[in-house]
């Protein structure tokens, strides 16, 4: 009945899988587990080899990294049973009746979002403290709050959807880089009409990356943007009120002041990312340096 996918990269998955096995386990229903390692280091993979020995795992090794929609894409085509889970390899399970709470939602033709959640307490780490705020302030919301806007709230890491409904949407593999993947098929959901339902199930996110990992990420996720904006351009209008920076753009773009906000950006770009990489970030000067990084791709 249930097909629960894991895609991992440079992550110890062994402890989240035998979570998530023992949960099904108790629930009595037909299940698998995959588990693909898309390219990872050999120290990572070494740990996770471990899982091989556990009879109701599937798990493969990819010699190279395919990506993020390639590999969610090839473990669809994986599984054998008509509900896929998937979840991001670097979360924590944090509610015993997890499984349970998407079996529920097996009935619809529709896609069911658990969402994410962060520890309440800063990580011990300062050099985590960006990816950490950023977390708690913008990505860890209530199930009523996503709702609101369903399809643009759509994230990768946590859902449920019916194999038969993703062959509709898949996700797009032209987009190779980190980030935005979510975005797209968040769009494309709604382009056809499939309904997103957000509920509160929400895995824990504990592969907090580094200031400057994070901030890397992130510019690469503005490289997707760019790309997107250029390459399919029947979808601009639609990603322009999904993506708050791009709906910023726009009315620079609008208003004539493009000139004007490079022109200022280049003077306090070092300030802002001072601070961005300090024990105290704002998110403010975060979202004031990803705007000005993409005007300067695009002026």
């Amino acid at each position: 009945m249930l097909s629960i996918l894991i895609p991992v990269y440079n992550f110890n998955v062994v402890h989240l899988v035998g979570e998530i096995r023992q949960q099904a386990l108790n629930t009595g229903i037909p299940y698998e587990i995959i588990v693909v390692d898309d390219g990872s280091d050999i120290q990572w993979k070494e740990q996770t080899r471990v899982i091989r020995e556990w009879n109701d795992i599937r798990y493969e090794e990819l010699p190279v990294n395919i990506g993020r929609s390639k590999i969610r894409n090839k473990m669809a085509g994986m599984a054998a049973y008509p509900w896929l889970i998937f979840l991001d390899c670097d979360s924590q399970i944090i509610q015993g009746d997890y499984i349970s709470a998407y079996l529920r939602h097996c009935t619809g033709q529709g896609v069911v979002c658990g969402g994410r959640t962060y520890r309440n307490v800063k990580p011990e780490n300062p050099d985590q403290y960006l990816r950490w705020k950023y977390g708690r302030k913008r990505e860890q919301k209530p199930a009523s709050v996503r709702n609101i806007k369903p399809w643009n709230s759509f994230m990768t890491n946590n859902f449920l959807i019916a194999a038969r409904v993703f062959q509709q949407v898949k996700f797009d593999e032209s987009i190779e880089r980190y980030g935005h993947e979510d975005t797209f098929f968040g769009i494309e959901l709604k382009r056809k009409k499939i309904p997103v339902l957000h509920i509160d199930n929400p895995l824990l996110h504990t592969g907090l990356e580094s200031n400057a990992v994070f901030i890397a990420k992130t510019m690469d996720g503005m490289e997707n943007l760019n790309l997107l904006m250029q390459q399919k351009k029947e979808y601009r209008d639609e990603l322009v009120s999904t993506v708050k920076l791009l709906g910023h753009f726009a009315l620079l773009e609008k208003t004539g002041i493009l000139k004007c906000y490079a022109f200022l950006f280049t003077g306090f770009k070092k300030m802002l990312m001072s601070n961005i990489m300090s024990q105290n970030p704002c998110l403010l000067f975060f979202d004031l340096y990803k705007l000005g990084y993409f005007v300067e791709k695009n002026y």
